[in-house]
């Protein structure tokens, strides 16, 4: 297959060093890159151009939900993989709100890293069950808050089945595989998703989607 380029940011060299010897492992995964804060990042981002960042949250002089803004804002078809030691669902929020594909913790295993690399690089989006779990019980807070739904719009039976295989992770040319249309088709079925629902990303219309209940974890 083809090559994967991979830039990883984190601010804990010793992290740096066996996180880049596992990607290694993977034939198709060159590590381009690394910076150990956002601000090198954004630097480093200026020549190299990689098809994923591994991003830590928690860094000094720019952090991970700052520099993956920055750097959206900037190269808006970056992908990036959020990384974090512990659960915390306030930073989840704000990653993903700033437009992360992926979200996993530090320890997962080898197998995971290498299915969120793969998901992501295929235009979807992944979660470790953790992070699921966190999002799961969140949101049936907010359910059982009772939280006014705002009036949902109408969809398409095609935008439904397009719309629930992107909160299973898949990307477009999967989904494309699997119902038979072409994977240009998927992106203006995509569009009209995030025009109906005011969202800018694929991470964000899978929040709006499970927030108000269209597709159910």
């Amino acid at each position: 297959m083809e090559t994967i380029k991979v830039i990883l940011v984190d601010d804990h060299k010793i992290f740096r060093d066996g996180f880049r010897l596992l990607l290694q492992s993977f034939p198709y995964v060159d590590v381009i890159c690394e910076a150990s804060n956002g601000l090198e990042l954004l630097k480093v981002l200026e020549d190299n151009i990689p098809d994923i960042i591994f991003m830590d949250i928690n860094m000094p002089h720019v952090d991970g939900v700052e520099a993956s803004k920055r750097a959206l804002e900037k190269y808006p078809d970056l992908k990036i993989i959020a990384l974090t030691t512990f659960l915390d669902d306030d930073y989840l929020e704000q990653m993903l709100m700033a437009g992360v594909e992926a979200y996993m913790l530090k320890n997962a295993d080898i197998e995971e890293f290498e299915k969120a690399i793969l998901k992501v690089y295929s235009g979807g989006n992944y979660f470790s069950a953790e992070i699921v779990a966190l999002l799961s019980d969140k949101l049936n807070i907010l359910r059982s808050r009772k939280v006014q739904q705002m009036e949902l719009p109408e969809f398409t039976d095609r935008e439904k089945e397009i719309l629930e295989l992107i909160c299973k992770g898949f990307g477009n040319k999967e989904i494309a595989e699997k119902i038979f249309i072409s994977p240009k088709t998927v992106e203006k079925h995509k569009s009209s998703l995030f025009q109906k629902t005011g969202v800018l990303n694929t991470v964000n219309l899978v929040i709006f989607s499970f927030k108000h209940q269209i597709v159910n974890f």
